[in-house]
C-alpha cells in the first residue's frame, strides 16, 4: 500500500485536476497536465451499472462462475453475446470517427497458469453524431454483456447487443441512438491468453513458473480490450490487474494503490496514463524480481530491469547501463523523458522480435535483456546498448509523439534505429558505428532493389499491409535515408528540426508531412529531395567512370538499381549528395556535388589522370556506385592512402553487386580477398561475406577443390590463428568476424583441421559444458555439425539430440536446437527438420533446425522439401498467425526445383497469413533474383575458379 486509499469503483475515473503524479505527496493535488484531454464533467455523474448487472460483477466473482456464466450466455445466444447474428457489412481497416475515445478504465483478471483472462472495460466517448451503433476493435473476445450510459441532464441507460462484423470488430447495436455528447461504454467480456505466439495477452513458462505479458504493436491490443485500436486515437488508461496473492503486476506507470480483494487475490491499479494509443498499453504479471537500475536523467527517473524469478543476477549489466542510455537520449531532444517510471522486463522467447518500446515497460526476449556473468561478451553488451538505445529513442519518437497511421511506420522505425546508433556510439565510443550502419546499408538495398519494393511511406489500407511494414525498408533504409539528410543539413540543423517536431506534437500525432515541415523549416530544399527517397521505392546505381580524354572528370549516370533478369525500368531521377575520393600512391583528394540529372560530368580539379577513384568513401549515402571495371582493377593503387575502414561501405556494395549479377566474381573476388587480412576486423568481415555467401550451386563439380584451395590460400592463415574460441580482450568486431572466418575455411575450404577441431569441442562440452565457453557455444556447436561426417556425425548428433530434450537452461537449448539444424548428412537432416512436430518441444522453438537449414543455401533443398511434404502438420501444431514468418525462412533458396516447391506451398496459402502476400512476392523476388544472377555469374566464375589450382 502506498497510502492512498483505493477507488470505491473501477467506473469512477479521477477527474483530471485531482490525478496524482509521481512526485506528489499524498492528498496534495495539482494543476491539470497539459497532456490530459478536456473531459465532460458529465462523465463523473453517470451511474455506476448497466442493465441488471451490478459493475463489478464480472470481477468480484470468482474466475469459475464468470466462466459458467459465459458458457450459459452462448449456449443460449443471450442479445450481449457475440452468438448474434452479424447486422452489418464489415468495415475497412479503420473504424468510423463519429464516436471518439476520451478515456479508459480497465479491470483484468489475470492468471498466468490459465488460458483465459476476464475484462471489464469502460471507455468514456465523446458522440459527434447520435448513432444507434457503435463499431469496436475486438479480437479472439466474448462479449458477454455490453452497453452505455449517458446523462441528458438525467442518467439514462442504454443496454446494447453486440454482434461480430469482421474477425476485428464488433458492433454495439442500441434500441435508441445514443445522442450527441458524453457517453461512457461498458464491456464485459473474456479473452485469450496465447500460448505460443507471443501477441496479444500470452503467457510462457521459465523454470516451471508461468509468466503473462503483452505485445500489443501493431493491432492485437484488440485481443486485450475492446478498444478504438488505431494509433490516433490516442486517450489516457486506468488500468486495474487482479493477479492471484503472491504474484506481481507491472504496467506502464506505477502502482497507485494495491489491495486484496477476495481470498487468494490482489490488485494492482496503476496511475492514469498520458494519452496513449492502444498498442503501447502493457502489462505483466508472475513472480518477478526486479533489480534496481538507479536513478536517471533530468527528473531521476527510477529504473528497474525485472526478470523472471532467480534470474535477477542475470540483470546486472542492464541495470549498470540503461541510465547512461536514458541521459544521453534526454540531452538529444533537450527534454526529460516523459514518464515516471522506466522497466526494462524479460521474458524467454519472442517470435515477433526482440523488445518493444511500451512506455515505462519495455520487454524484451530474455537474451537481449539478460546475460550470466558467463553468457556476458562484447557482443552481448553490442546488442543490449543498440536495442535499448533503440527503444528508449521510441519514448519521444513514437510515444510522446505518435504517427497518425501506420502507413509512417517508418518515421518510428527508421528514427529509432537512426538514433539507436547515435546514442549507442556516444554510450560507448568504442562501439563504431560504421560496420553497423554498412550492414542496415545492405539490408535496406538487398529488399530494395527488388522489382516490386514497397515504398518507405506505403499505403496502408489492409491489416496485411500493417504486419508487412515491419521489415527491412522501415528499418534499414529508413535509418540510412536519415543518415544521409542529416549528413545534408549538419547534425546540429538536423537536430533543430527534430526538436521543433517534438515541440508542434507532443502528446498527440503526426505524419511525415509534419516531419518534413520541421526539418524544411531550415532548408526548404531538403523536402523534395527526402520525398523522392520516402515515397517511391528503389535504389538509385550510381554508374561511375573516369575520363580524361582532356581535363580529368568523372562521367556519372543514375539508374534505378535491379538485379539480372529484371527487365530495366523507365528510367528514374533522384537528387542526393554524392562525394568521391581520388588520388595517387600517396594521396587522396574529395569532391563532392549534388547528384540530380540522368547523366552528369563532373570535373575534377587536377591537371594529371588521377590513378584510382573511389565514390561514397563514408558509405552514408543511399546509392550505389558502380565503378568502371578499370576503377575496380585500379583500387590496390589506393592501399596507402584509404583506411582500412573505407573497406567497410566498398565491400558491402561489391557484395550486394555481385549478389544481383551486376559485378562478376572474377573481378569480386580478388579484391574481396584483398582485404581478408585487413587489421580492421570489420573490414575481414566485409571480405569474409562474398565467398561465404556464393551458392554452392554455381561451382560446377570439377571446380569444387579448386574453390576451396582458394578459400584455405587467402584466408585460411587468419583463421587458424583465431581458433574456435574467444581470446581474452577480444572485441564484438573481432567475435563477428570469427563467426564467418572458421565456418568458411572449415567448410568451404575444406580444412580437416579446424573441423576436426570444432568437432573435438563439441564432443567435449556434450560431456562437460564447461569445456566451451557459453559465449562461444553457439558457435562451435554449429562449426562441428556443418563438418562432421559418417559415424561420427550420427553420435555428436545424438549427443545434442539429448541436450535438447533434457536442457532446462533455454538459452542452451536454442543454440543446441540451431546446431542440429546444422547437419549435412541427409539422413540427419531429416530427423532435425522432424523436430519440428516433436511434441516433446514447445512449437515456440521446435522449427529451430527447420528455420536454420531453410536459411543456408546448402541445406535449403532438403528443407524446403521436406516443409512441403509436411506443411500441413506443421500448420496444425502452431496457430496461423505464427505463420506468416514461414515464407521469409526460405531465404537462400537459389534453384529452379526450389522456386516450384516454394510456389506450390505458399502461393494461395500465404494469401491467408497475417502480411502473407507481400511477404510471399517478396521472397518470390528474391530466389528468381537469385536464380538469374547464378545464370549471368556461372560462367565466369568457374573460368575463374579454373586457375586457382
Amino acid at each position: 500500500m502506498n497510502g492512498r486509499q483505493p477507488h470505491s469503483s473501477i467506473k469512477q475515473i479521477v477527474p483530471q485536476h485531482l490525478v496524482k503524479w509521481p512526485d506528489q505527496s499524498p492528498g496534495q493535488s495539482r494543476p491539470a497536465f497539459p497532456f490530459a484531454p478536456p473531459r465532460p464533467a458529465v462523465i463523473d455523474a453517470l451511474p455506476t451499472s448497466i442493465g441488471t448487472k451490478e459493475p463489478h460483477v464480472a470481477t468480484a466473482c470468482s474466475g469459475a462462475l464468470l466462466r459458467t456464466f459465459l458458457v450459459l450466455v452462448l449456449a443460449f445466444a443471450l442479445p450481449g453475446a457475440h452468438a448474434q447474428p452479424v447486422t452489418t457489412a464489415a468495415p475497412g481497416l479503420r473504424l468510423p470517427r463519429e464516436v471518439l475515445p476520451v478515456a479508459y478504465a480497465a479491470t483484468l483478471t489475470v492468471n498466468p497458469n490459465q488460458a483465459t483472462f476476464e475484462g471489464v472495460i469502460e471507455i468514456d466517448v465523446q458522440v459527434d453524431k447520435a448513432t444507434d451503433r457503435i463499431l469496436l476493435n475486438a479480437k479472439s473476445l466474448t462479449i458477454a454483456e455490453a452497453g452505455a450510459a449517458v446523462a441528458l441532464p438525467a442518467a439514462k441507460k442504454f443496454p446494447a447487443k453486440s454482434s461480430v462484423v469482421s474477425a476485428d470488430v464488433i458492433q454495439l447495436q442500441f434500441d435508441a441512438p445514443l445522442p450527441v455528447g458524453a457517453a461512457r461504454l461498458t464491456l464485459r467480456y473474456m479473452g485469450l491468453i496465447q500460448d505460443v505466439n507471443s501477441i496479444g495477452v500470452f503467457r510462457q513458462q521459465d523454470r516451471e513458473l508461468w509468466y503473462a505479458f503483452t505485445q500489443f504493436e501493431p493491432l492485437d491490443a484488440r485481443r486485450a480490450f475492446p478498444s478504438f485500436d488505431e494509433p490516433d486515437m490516442k486517450a489516457p488508461w486506468t488500468l486495474t490487474l487482479r493477479v492471484p496473492k503472491g504474484m506481481r503486476a507491472f504496467g506502464n506507470m506505477p502502482v497507485e494503490f494495491e489491495r486484496v480483494v477476495e481470498s487468494g487475490w490482489i490488485d494492482f491499479t496503476f496511475q492514469r496514463t498520458p494519452p496513449l494509443p492502444s498498442y503501447l498499453i502493457a502489462f505483466a504479471v508472475g513472480d518477478f524480481d526486479a533489480v534496481d537500475g538507479g536513478k536517471a536523467g533530468m527528473k531521476a527517473t527510477p529504473v528497474s530491469i525485472l526478470t523472471p524469478k532467480g534470474r535477477g543476477a542475470e540483470a546486472a549489466y542492464a541495470a549498470a547501463n540503461t541510465g547512461a542510455i536514458l541521459a544521453a537520449t534526454e540531452k538529444y531532444f533537450g527534454f526529460a523523458y516523459p514518464f515516471p517510471k522506466l522497466d526494462l522486463i524479460a521474458y524467454p522467447k519472442s517470435t515477433f522480435g526482440a523488445a518493444m518500446e511500451n512506455p515505462g515497460l519495455i520487454t524484451y526476449s530474455a537474451r537481449a535483456l539478460l546475460a550470466r556473468p558467463d553468457e556476458l561478451s562484447p557482443g552481448f553488451e553490442q546488442l543490449f546498448i543498440g536495442i535499448t538505445a533503440h527503444e528508449i529513442a521510441h519514448m519521444w519518437f513514437g510515444d510522446y509523439v505518435t504517427m497518425a497511421w501506420w502507413d509512417d511506420l517508418w518515421l518510428n522505425e527508421s528514427f529509432a534505429s537512426w538514433m539507436g546508433t547515435l546514442i549507442s556510439h556516444e554510450v560507448r565510443p568504442d562501439f563504431n558505428p560504421a560496420g553497423w550502419r554498412t550492414f542496415q546499408r545492405g539490408r535496406a538495398m538487398e529488399s530494395d532493389r527488388l522489382p516490386n519494393a514497397r515504398r518507405l511511406r506505403q499505403p496502408v489500407t489492409a491489416s496485411g499491409d500493417v504486419q508487412a511494414s515491419f521489415d527491412g525498408i522501415a528499418y534499414a533504409k529508413g535509418q540510412t535515408i536519415l543518415t544521409m539528410f542529416e549528413a545534408w543539413l549538419g547534425p546540429e540543423k538536423f537536430r533543430e528540426g527534430v526538436r521543433r517536431y517534438m515541440a508542434k506534437h507532443a502528446w498527440g500525432n503526426a505524419t511525415a508531412e509534419d516531419f518534413f515541415a520541421a526539418l524544411a523549416a531550415t532548408d526548404d530544399a531538403l523536402v523534395p529531395a527526402l520525398r523522392g527517397f520516402v515515397e517511391r521505392a528503389g535504389v538509385p546505381v550510381l554508374e561511375v567512370a573516369l575520363d580524361c580524354t582532356a581535363k580529368p572528370a568523372l562521367v556519372v549516370s543514375q539508374r534505378r538499381f535491379v538485379p539480372a533478369g529484371v527487365p530495366v525500368a523507365t528510367p528514374e531521377r533522384w537528387a542526393f549528395p554524392a562525394c568521391f575520393e581520388y588520388g595517387d600512391a600517396t594521396k587522396g583528394r574529395e569532391t563532392c556535388t549534388l547528384v540530380k540529372d540522368q547523366s552528369q560530368v563532373i570535373p575534377l580539379p587536377v591537371d594529371a589522370c588521377p590513378q584510382w577513384v573511389v565514390a561514397n568513401r563514408s558509405g552514408i549515402g543511399y546509392f550505389l556506385p558502380e565503378l568502371s571495371p578499370a576503377l575496380y582493377a585500379a583500387l590496390p593503387k589506393a592501399k596507402a592512402v584509404l583506411a582500412p575502414e573505407d573497406y567497410i561501405p566498398l565491400l558491402g556494395d561489391l557484395n550486394l553487386l555481385v549478389n544481383s549479377g551486376a559485378v562478376s566474381y572474377r573481378d569480386a573476388l580478388p579484391l574481396a580477398a584483398s582485404q581478408a587480412n585487413s587489421p580492421d576486423s570489420r573490414v575481414a568481415r566485409r571480405a569474409v561475406d562474398l565467398p561465404l555467401q556464393l551458392p554452392a550451386a554455381q561451382i560446377d563439380p570439377t571446380n569444387a577443390k579448386n574453390f576451396s584451395s582458394w578459400v584455405r590460400q587467402n584466408y585460411g592463415e587468419r583463421a587458424t590463428t583465431m581458433g574456435w574460441l574467444p581470446k581474452p580482450g577480444e572485441n564484438a568486431d573481432v567475435a563477428r568476424l570469427r563467426e564467418g572466418l572458421l565456418p568458411l575455411v572449415a567448410k568451404r575450404g575444406d580444412d580437416a583441421v579446424l573441423a576436426k577441431g570444432a568437432q573435438r569441442l563439441a564432443g567435449q562440452w556434450i560431456a562437460d559444458r564447461k569445456a566451451v565457453p557459453n559465449v562461444a557455444r553457439r558457435f562451435v556447436l554449429e562449426g562441428a555439425a556443418i563438418t562432421v561426417r559418417g559415424d561420427e556425425a550420427a553420435t555428436l548428433f545424438d549427443g545434442l539430440l539429448t541436450v535438447a530434450l533434457n536442457s532446462k537452461d533455454a538459452n542452451e537449448r536454442e543454440d543446441v536446437l540451431n546446431g542440429l539444424g546444422a547437419f549435412v548428412d541427409p539422413a540427419l537432416q531429416q530427423r532435425a527438420f522432424a523436430l519440428s512436430l516433436d511434441v516433446r518441444l514447445s512449437p515456440r522453438e521446435s522449427s529451430t533446425p527447420l528455420e536454420r537449414a531453410l536459411k543456408n543455401s546448402a541445406a535449403s533443398p532438403a528443407a524446403l522439401a521436406w516443409l512441403t511434404r509436411n506443411i500441413d502438420a506443421l500448420a496444425a501444431r502452431v496457430p496461423r498467425d505464427y505463420q506468416g514468418l514461414w515464407p521469409r525462412w526460405v531465404s537462400a533458396a537459389c534453384t529452379d526445383d526450389e522456386r516450384v516447391q516454394f510456389v506450390a506451398v505458399f502461393e494461395k496459402r500465404a494469401a491467408g497469413l497475417d502480411g502473407g502476400p507481400r511477404t510471399y512476392r517478396d521472397t518470390l523476388e528474391k530466389i528468381d533474383s537469385c536464380i538469374a544472377a547464378a545464370k549471368v555469374q556461372r560462367a565466369s566464375l568457374n573460368a575463374f575458379l579454373a586457375t586457382q589450382r
